[in-house]
């Protein structure tokens, strides 16, 4: 049987996402949060964000339905109070509820941090560290955020797509793919733990729809599940493209794309047309991505052909195969139900 990673495989609660950017959470919440096929609230604790299972274990009202108080959450249905840590600290109810709290009242939460100006969570004890990208806050780069978007497509895809070297004459016609450039030449490959990166060359138009042909390099690194720093280097720009995914559910994804330049740290008045160009190349992978009738990546050997020029995303398949056996033999230190 073919063993698919897709967006729900359960070995992705083992692991760091986006949520969202920081800024777009306001208040104390509640807030709404779709990830690996479930449903999450989202709020403002005592001790900073919280995010528990979006159902009360009384009769599984929804808890975005409630309100935040003084860094308790309350359910809108019957008024039952969890804390930061899950705890059930009030059943309104009951006249003598600490004594009277069932086990079962309780949730599970999850790890949230902030990184990059994103929130991040891990639903269970993550296997894999959050990315570490060495030249953030660097004051060599300016920085443009693109604006989000969500994807029919699977998280584990639109990696393989992203770290794939031999699509850009053929995919990318219209922004930086040179036709006469097919061959990808033999690259570098290396593996540290859960992270892999990867250095190619080609030929490839410059990021500002000129049209104009240069010789590029390319510095790939993974981090697992799914994220993707992309360094490129052009004769007089150096440019970071960051690829973070959040993986709603089996067929959607949302990625937040973070592109770091020289250029822009010199010119800021670059932005908006770096983002316009950087979401047009984008457009011509997700218009190919979304026909794809499957929405995950195989991991049984044999179900795709790789060949040589693979190499670098059939890494990705190694990688997230060794996360799905990890995720099946090593105990968990904490859990969200």
């Amino acid at each position: 049987m073919t063993e698919w990673f897709d967006n729900e495989h359960p070995s992705l609660r083992r692991c760091w996402h986006p949520i969202g950017e920081v800024s777009e959470f306001d208040g104390v919440g509640p807030h709404l949060v779709r990830l690996v096929g479930a449903y999450f609230a989202l709020w403002k604790a005592s001790d900073g964000w919280s995010l528990l299972p979006d159902q009360c274990p009384h009769r599984l009202a929804p808890l975005t339905q409630g309100t935040v108080t003084d860094g308790v959450l309350r359910c809108a249905y019957h008024g039952w109070c969890f804390s930061g840590e899950g705890t059930c600290v009030e059943i309104p109810a009951l006249e003598n509820a600490t004594s009277s709290i069932p086990p079962t009242a309780h949730l599970s939460g999850a790890q949230v941090e902030e990184h990059y100006g994103l929130l991040w969570v891990a639903l269970e004890d993550p296997i894999a560290p959050l990315p570490a990208i060495s030249d953030w806050g660097s004051d060599a780069f300016g920085l443009v955020r693109l604006p989000y978007q969500t994807w029919n497509a699977g998280a584990a895809q639109m990696t393989d797509n992203f770290l794939d070297v031999g699509h850009f004459p053929f995919t990318h016609t219209a922004t930086i793919g040179d036709a006469d450039d097919r061959v990808v030449h033999d690259y570098e490959l290396s593996r540290d733990g859960w992270t892999f990166s990867a250095h190619h060359e080609h030929s490839a138009k410059v990021l500002d729809g000129s049209g104009r042909l240069e010789k590029r390099t390319m510095d790939f690194v993974c981090f697992a599940p799914h994220h993707v720093s992309l360094r490129l280097g052009y004769e007089d720009d150096t440019i970071l493209l960051l690829f973070f995914h959040q993986p709603i559910d089996r067929e959607t994804t949302r990625v937040f794309v973070i592109q770091m330049a020289e250029s822009l740290a010199k010119d800021p008045g670059l932005g908006p047309d770096t983002i316009a160009f950087q979401m047009a190349v984008g457009k011509e992978d997700r218009d190919l991505l979304e026909t794809l009738r499957t929405k995950g990546v195989p991991l049984t050997p044999g179900v795709e052909a790789n060949t040589r020029a693979d190499r670098i995303t059939v890494e990705l398949r190694r990688v997230l195969s060794d996360l799905a056996s990890a995720a099946r033999t090593r105990p968990l230190t904490g859990l969200v139900e």
